[in-house]
């Protein structure tokens, strides 16, 4: 079978290579990077020379008056994530919530302990539920993480599924073709562990046609057999299967016109896993650790199209102007068997770890969905930088009116459209600048949405219409008294209508819930290339919707108030010529203040202490060794409590901590005899075969880290 699946990744990269290339910025965005080449001798880049989604300007990420970490193309190359999920489990103060379909907000990411943040590209297109479980990193020149309340510039969503959260967002910067020549990148990873392996062929062609025309393609082959098939009730199960395309062109009319279209198509087919129950830090209700609750047929399928024309144009020296739209289809369906619990088994649970019927494989009533999802989305983007003015003083205007409308066939949540307004004005005088911006939207959400599920039953959810705007001001400070220091700290609100909700009157809140940050910290450079950056933020948030069952049935009250308070550290760059490193440590404290009964109202929702370590160091010693680079990475979590729909549960009923190891080694060609632009690529994951859990939706729903793997892989340029 493994034989026949790299049979089929070589052919298929092979017909992927006529289409066109690389890892360069995109035409469609403020930032450059630059151009990253793949060769012997290259040292990975880890913090990249600007960001824009705190912004949506090209801003040095030390001059940011608010946390971006920024997980680079070197970066996500060298980890070869599977999907978005996978990638950011290497940010700490990120929590994945549960890769499943079956999860009520699939694909979307808890920031500074707050839920509900849906990645966007461009930090303007939100990607849909779901999406964030499929999205492949390799298509992405970088993911930038913005920390915060961010509504006050790309605006809260209004739905039910309270997207663009209060702890952040994500924002994902596709590749597209560029005018900086012909390149065409290869990569193949193979990886093997105990129960499991994982197939990955990648390739990435640029091609030009005279000065002002590039055509680029990027696809992408994933097979993956998880190490949950190898016992228990999906033992057997067919493996992953996911294909991706995107393809993309520009066109500069003129030296000031850059006219160009971003596309994405992605079809998968994956076994369903919604993880097992935890007590006392390991797997109970009888299940073992890479065991799934689900049948062997259970699967979960997802397609979608992306589609992203857009028009630069640089009017003159100091202003820009950005227009472009976007269309975002996709389709999934899942069925899933839940390690589902009814009210007599808790109690014996909470003590034992075990269930009374010795029934563990019991099956929900919640265990297929299937849900089309359309978004549209249109902006107008000026930004007016002046450099030199009166006494000193320097000035960016940034004013961006968009359009956004989602319709969905599930009755998770509204159809919504939202029209917003985002006012931001930077100005500069010798060593600080000052920052403040105002968003403005109007929601209108549609009274009504019909769900018809695949065993063929249709039901209509009636919605109160509504029309509700918000306001979302924020503000920035930075102040550089020497090149080596800079002290930065901002105050952001995000408001947002909470859409879509009712309590057991049928009453809809009028009410928005708001989300208020208040945030300072400083950045050292204690050498050339790398900064040190620390920061302390406080997170209140009011008015939000707290879940409550009647007969049943769920019911919300708009009485929730919570706070995120916390610490975190970054060191991003290179030590030295041949030595980088990202290293990143959050700690968070999280109070629910509406805690009732023998709840409390602090615990451990997600881990108070997380950090991640990578680094890379090329030899430049001796003949054996010159131009090989070595790498490690660690990650720790430390203890936390799971929960039931956020809530705290019972005293047994938590993750321990964990500790992960990986190492790799990359080797050219050239010490072969062969080229140098060409790798050979080993590594082990999780080098001590840690058990531990990643995610989870609720504490009977847990999903378990991947054990050991090997891994060997090829990456190289033509």
């Amino acid at each position: 079978m493994k034989s026949k699946i790299v049979a089929v990744c070589a052919v298929a990269a092979g017909a992927l290579t006529g289409m066109g290339d690389e890892a360069g910025a995109s035409t469609n965005t403020v930032a450059d990077l630059g151009t990253v080449v793949v060769e012997g001798s290259a040292l990975s880049k880890y913090r990249p020379e600007t960001v824009e989604g705190a912004t949506f300007t090209g801003l040095a990420p030390e001059k940011s008056p608010t946390v971006v970490d920024t997980l680079t193309e070197d970066f996500i190359r060298e980890h070869n994530p599977t999907d978005l999920h996978d990638l950011l489990r290497y940010v700490p103060g990120v929590e994945t919530g549960g890769k499943s379909l079956l999860v009520r907000q699939p694909g979307t990411f808890q920031i500074r302990g707050m839920g509900g943040t849906e990645p966007a590209f461009d930090g303007v297109v939100p990607i849909g539920l779901g999406a964030g479980l499929f999205m492949d990193p390799f298509l992405m020149e970088r993911v930038e993480i913005v920390k915060g309340p961010i509504g006050s510039l790309s605006g809260g969503a209004g739905a039910q599924q309270n997207n663009s959260g209060a702890g952040g967002s994500v924002n994902m910067y596709l590749k597209g073709a560029h005018l900086r020549g012909d390149e065409v990148n290869f990569q193949e990873n193979t990886s093997v562990g105990r129960n499991t392996w994982r197939q990955r062929g990648m390739i990435d062609a640029n091609e030009t046609v005279g000065e002002n025309f590039a055509f680029r393609a990027i696809g992408a082959l994933d097979f993956f057999s998880p190490a949950y098939l190898g016992e228990g009730s999906q033992k057997g199960a067919d493996p992953r299967q996911s294909y991706t395309i995107a393809p993309s062109f520009v066109w500069k009319p003129a030296e000031n016109v850059t006219v160009g279209l971003k596309s994405m198509f992605q079809k998968t087919d994956q076994p369903s896993y919604i993880g097992v129950p935890v007590w006392h830090g390991r797997p109970g209700g009888g299940y073992r650790w890479y065991e799934s609750s689900c049948r062997k047929g259970d699967r979960s399928k997802y397609d979608s199209m992306y589609l992203n024309p857009y028009v630069d144009w640089q009017v003159t020296d100091d202003w820009l102007l950005k227009f472009g739209g976007a269309f975002m289809f996709s389709d999934w369906e899942q069925r899933t068997r839940e390690p589902y619990m009814s009210n007599a088994e808790l109690s014996t649970f909470y003590k034992t770890g075990e269930w009374t019927s010795g029934q563990k494989y019991m099956t929900s009533g919640f265990s297929e969905s299937d849900r089309i999802s359309r978004s549209y989305n249109l902006y107008a983007r000026s930004v007016y930088t002046k450099e030199e003015l009166p006494w000193g003083f320097k000035n960016t205007l940034v004013v961006q009116p968009d359009f956004w409308y989602r319709e969905s066939t599930s009755g998770f949540g509204s159809p919504v459209s939202r029209y917003g307004v985002t006012l931001q004005d930077s100005v500069g005088w010798g060593w600080v600048t000052l920052l403040g911006g105002l968003r403005y939207d109007y929601f209108t959400e549609n009274p009504q949405t019909t769900t018809t599920t695949m065993s063929g039953k249709t039901t209509t959810t009636h919605y109160h219409g509504a029309k509700e705007f918000a306001f979302s001001p924020r503000g920035g400070l930075t102040v550089q008294p020497l090149d080596w220091l800079v002290f930065f700290g901002n105050i952001s609100q995000t408001t947002t209508p909470t859409l879509g909700y009712r309590d057991a009157d049928g009453n809809r809140p009028t009410d928005p819930w708001t989300a208020s940050q208040m945030e300072g910290g400083f950045r050292v450079r204690p050498v050339e290339k790398l900064w040190l950056s620390a920061s302390v933020y406080r997170i209140d948030q009011r008015n939000t919707p707290v879940a409550e069952t009647v007969n049943n049935d769920t019911y919300y009250y708009f009485e929730g108030k919570n706070n995120s308070r916390g610490v975190e550290l970054s060191l991003a760059g290179d030590i030295t010529e041949n030595w980088t490193v990202l290293a990143m440590y959050a700690y968070n404290r999280y109070e629910n203040r509406n805690a009732t009964g023998t709840a409390p109202s602090v615990f451990r929702r997600t881990p108070n202490h997380t950090f991640s370590l990578n680094t890379s160091y090329r030899f430049d010693c001796c003949d054996l060794l010159r131009d090989v680079v070595i790498g490690g990475g660690y990650r720790f979590r430390s203890k936390s409590f799971a929960t039931f729909r956020g809530s705290f549960v019972n005293d047994n009923i938590y993750f321990a901590h964990s500790h992960v190891f990986d190492v790799n080694v990359s080797v050219p060609f050239s010490k072969f005899g062969g080229s140098k632009d060409w790798m050979l690529t080993f590594g082990v994951r999780n080098i001590f075969g840690e058990k531990y859990f990643e995610s989870a939706r609720h504490f009977y729903e847990c999903l378990v880290g991947e054990p050991r793997t090997f891994e060997i892989g090829i990456r190289g340029k033509f």
